[in-house]
């Protein structure tokens, strides 16, 4: 499928083969893995498509640059501007001396060089059919006797690509009722795409799905078609010509149990239950001071080759026939590969049966087993030999399934005596460019929503009695959700489905639970913790959705300790739950996922989930004799359709590629409603800094006096719009507008607060404001949007904002800055559309302002009816909290803010010592609650036995 993408126009431009160097991470192919991955799976040809297409570098290969000297390139890269966005193609070069009069070149591997790629005159191809003929000496590297490149030969003149590639994997029903139809479904999506394109359903590629077969079982076949060797035609649309491209697999996104599969894992009830490190083990051992500790953090990373080598030891330990060592070997391991299992039942069976053959049957054991004067260790030397031939046979049994494939491998192929990946375990634990325990990340949906999230929802709500769960209610009815990027809070929904939320429920919980919870919410026993769990998530939370990172190793520094907070408070409320929830030790494992990958948001599966009611759809409307097969064969066709109303080329025959004609073409431009089905979102924004106009019914028209006079308010006017005559003359009218765009492209209403910009100085012994980018930013609530009645472009509009000052230090309850008044007046300033920065979401702070419950009448259909709710009625004062947790806007608001505001402080700052504690206590309890069981268990046996005695001595009791 994925040759589609490069012939279609809509796809093509926005494909980014090259390894990008940013200051700003805000997609995969920026962050750290790719700059330290083998060069060899990354792009290995660059060339200058506009002055000269068909001059095509490789890497290890001799080059020439324009002053005459030698390099070999060794890593294509696109370098971003950070203040124009320009991009530059470079290359990372080694220099190569040479000796005219020897003919023999030096290579100095030492030193990596980057130059500009357009530097680059004449590739091995020019050099040669000059007549330049160079041998390396030595010390060369044994790549340099290869050129060119083997990749070049096989292209034949064609360009060559290398696409990243995502796949997801996951269990999802066929019907869509709530009759369960248990299908295992494969996703993937092109990495090289940047991650807005990526969350568009438009961009998901359907592989394959089965009732019966397993996600690792289609895997196998799925991995076929991909790796560093297996190219694949295509035709690039933007180039006009056939193209060569392979795909290389780089993560494995999907929930927690189907990442443990993935990767060969005993899953999250084992004992060592990360499938990333090998934290865990039994229970009395993670007990211990440092077994407790070693939780609160990665542990000695997994890696695949070690899990391979792990599964061929237990295939060969069950030809001992004995399934108990092999699970003490799974247990301890914390590896247990679904494929291999198949064989190692197997293998128990017949080794149990050769064994009871060749040693325990008196009438089939060997001939030497029946001499009786052969005892002790010689009989044991015997019993140990046979053994050892069991093991032989068995093993070379098993390197010969399945027969199907075994009989079609060359008759000198060294795998005819080998086991094998994809036969007899695991097939991703080898394939080059993924190391499935590295590369399945932390998911933030499955590991923090419905993991972390969920569990401190539960811990609050179960101590609340109805009455607080109700009142609750009420106060998340009163959240403002402008600035938050979600709708409306369903407060009733979430108290009474307590139990049943998902995701985006969660999200939201975390964005606004916390204002909430004012002491007569916090009156159970952990009530202060639960206050600090909450601010700790919240805080988390904004820091793990952020879409780019400007800092990374202050960004990374700061989620450590934000991370290393929640997982402590954890500690102090309950120091059991890291031990019985595991994804409390995963969420630490996303710092290095971040820091290999970029931004976690990246690989949120809430794609694939929204796809599979595509896949719901193909199912219920199959035949259901052949429903896998209906299922493609209807996905395909879907595929096909796309491809051509998105303006796609393909090949007719084996002749010239075409496209469809013009009018199928501008159809699916033309038409929204085929866009939306298809899944293509293209979002229209308002320009930044622009106006839109309210609706002619609601359209109001003022004066400039009358807009900028307002009694008990002190009004400051922009000196922008003071030097502009066309905002003044009496003669102007102005209406009222509906809303405006931001500079970050924020839809901003009357009552939205912003962070506005003024040149310093324009208001005299102003407190207010903080530098930012050379200008006082201010932040305030928008009171009134207006525009000339003369402005058709809606670009000299201005905006009325009320002004509020933010305070020097954070509030010391909910650590957030407080937005408050400076006086009795209100003080607005009149500023241009342009000077708006961005939306930010406030809460009132209710808690100070002894905001009170009272009725409102209850709004339905748009309509007001005689019914009534409890609602919060806000006080008169006007402090307001600047919402640190809000997911939206999160790295502008703390990137704006001074960093005091934002910098994390440890809960704990001698984090071990406090492990230890938390250790005394999970000993203590768990100790009394083991010997609990076993008193209980004595009683029970006592009582059993007892009561048997007693039958017994009934008389007419046979026994």
């Amino acid at each position: 499928m994925f040759h589609l993408d490069w012939a279609n126009p809509l796809v093509r431009p926005h494909i980014r083969p090259y390894v990008e160097v940013s200051s700003t991470i805000s997609e995969f192919y920026q962050a750290e893995l790719l700059m330290n991955t083998d060069v060899d799976l990354l792009q290995l040809m660059w060339a200058d498509f506009k002055r000269a297409p068909g001059q095509h570098f490789y890497i290890k290969e001799l080059a020439c640059l324009q002053d005459g000297r030698f390099v070999i390139p060794m890593k294509w890269l696109c370098i971003i501007n950070k203040t124009t966005g320009a991009e530059t193609e470079c290359a990372d070069v080694y220099h190569v001396d040479y000796e005219i009069t020897t003919g023999v070149a030096h290579l100095h591997i030492d030193k990596v060089t980057r130059i500009l790629a357009t530097n680059l005159m004449s590739n091995i191809l020019d050099l040669k059919n000059q007549g330049l003929e160079i041998r390396f000496d030595d010390m060369a590297p044994k790549w340099t006797q290869e050129m060119p490149h083997p990749v070049r030969l096989k292209a034949q003149g064609r360009p060559t690509f290398t696409l990243g590639l995502m796949s997801w994997a996951d269990n999802v029903s066929g019907n869509r009722s709530k009759q369960y139809n248990a299908h295992t479904n494969v996703y993937s999506a092109n990495l090289s795409l940047p991650h807005h394109k990526l969350q568009q359903e438009y961009f998901v590629r359907f592989s394959s799905t089965s009732p019966t077969a397993t996600a690792l079982e289609q895997l196998d076949g799925f991995v076929e078609d991909i790796g560093p060797d297996h190219w694949h035609d295509g035709y690039d649309c933007l180039l006009k010509q056939e193209i060569l491209f392979r795909l290389i697999v780089r993560v494995e996104p999907a929930d927690n149990p189907q990442q443990s599969e993935l990767c060969s894992h005993i899953g999250l009830n084992g004992n060592k239950f990360c499938r990333k490190c090998h934290a865990g083990g039994p229970a009395k051992e993670m007990e211990t001071h440092v077994g407790y500790h070693s939780l609160y953090k990665e542990g000695v990373a997994r890696t695949a080759d070690e899990t391979a080598r792990e599964i061929v030891s237990q295939l060969v330990a069950s030809t001992r026939g004995n399934e108990q060592n092999v699970e003490a070997m799974q247990t301890a391991s914390g590896i247990k590969d679904p494929i291999a299992q198949f064989w190692i039942q197997q293998l128990i069976q017949k080794a149990r049966s050769l064994h009871h053959k060749h040693i325990s049957n008196a009438e089939t054991q060997d001939s030497r087993l029946k001499d009786w004067k052969l005892k002790g260790q010689a009989r044991q030397a015997v019993k140990n030999e046979i053994s050892d031939n069991i093991e032989r046979e068995l093993v070379k049994w098993l390197t010969e399934q399945p027969a199907h494939r075994y009989s079609k491998l060359a008759g000198d192929s060294p795998l005819r005596t080998q086991i094998c990946p994809g036969d007899h375990y695991n097939k991703l634990l080898v394939l080059e460019g993924l190391d499935v325990h590295r590369d399945t990340i932390v998911e933030l949906l499955h590991t923090y929503l419905l993991g972390l999230d969920k569990y401190i929802w539960h811990a609050s709500h179960t101590v609340w009695n109805n009455a607080q769960r109700q009142l609750m209610a009420i106060r998340l009815q009163s959240s403002s959700v402008d600035g938050l990027s979600i709708f409306p809070v369903r407060e009733d929904y979430l108290v009474k489905y307590r139990n049943n939320l998902i995701g985006k429920h969660f999200k939201a919980l975390q964005q606004v639970g916390v204002f909430h919870l004012h002491p007569d919410l916090l009156e159970s026993e952990h009530g202060s913790l639960l206050l600090e769990i909450w601010k700790a998530t919240g805080e988390l939370g904004a820091l793990l959705f952020y879409h780019a990172i400007d800092d990374m190793s202050t960004y990374l520094e700061d989620l450590d300790v934000l991370i290393g907070n929640l997982l402590n408070v954890w500690g102090a409320i309950d120091p059991n739950r890291i031990l019985n929830k595991p994804k409390i030790h995963l969420l630490q494992h996303i710092i290095t996922n971040i820091r290999n990958g970029g931004p976690a948001i990246l690989f949120s599966t809430e794609i694939f989930e929204c796809w599979n009611s595509i896949f719901r759809m193909c199912s219920v409307l199959s035949n259901h004799h052949a429903p896998t097969h209906d299922i493609a064969a209807a996905i395909a066709d879907l595929e096909h359709f796309k491809h051509q109303v998105s303006r796609g080329w393909w090949r007719a025959g084996h002749s010239s590629y075409v496209c469809a004609g013009e009018g199928v073409r501008e159809m699916f431009h033309i038409h929204n409603k085929i866009q939306r089905r298809l899944g293509w979102a293209d979002p229209k924004f308002l320009s930044p800094g622009t106006v839109r106009r309210a609706t002619q019914k609601k359209r109001v028209i003022i004066t400039w006096e009358v807009s900028c006079v307002e009694e008990g308010t002190q009004i400051t006017i922009d000196a922008c719009v003071l030097s502009n005559p066309s905002y003044q003359p009496a003669d102007t009218l102005w209406e009222y507008a509906h809303s405006l765009a931001s500079r970050s492209a924020d839809v901003c209403k009357e009552g939205s607060w912003v962070l506005y910009e003024r040149p310093d100085g324009a208001v005299n012994g102003d407190t207010a404001g903080f530098p930012a980018r050379g200008c006082l930013t201010y932040a305030g609530r928008i009171r009134r949007i207006l525009i000339p009645t003369s402005d058709p472009c809606g670009v000299n509009g201005l905006v009325e904002v009320e002004r509020f000052a933010v305070s020097a230090q954070p509030d010391t309850r909910l650590n957030m800055p407080v937005l408050y008044r400076e006086c009795a007046s209100i003080l607005v300033d009149i500023v241009p559309v342009q000077k708006i920065a961005f939306i930010f979401n406030a809460q009132h702070n209710c808690l100070t302002a002894e905001c009170t419950i009272g009725d409102q009448s209850v709004r339905q259909e748009r309509r007001i009816t005689g019914l009534t709710q409890k609602v919060v009625k806000h006080g008169v004062m006007q402090r307001y909290f600047v919402n640190m947790h809000a997911l939206h806007n999160a790295a502008l608001i703390q990137n704006t803010l001074p960093r005091h505001f934002s910098k994390p402080k440890p809960f704990y700052n001698d984090r071990a010592a406090k492990h230890q504690e938390f250790a005394d206590k999970v000993s203590s309890v768990n100790n009394k609650r083991r010997d609990a069981a076993a008193a209980k268990a004595r009683d029970t046996r006592a009582r059993k036995k007892q009561v048997q005695e007693l039958q017994m001595s009934q008389p007419g009791n046979l026994g």
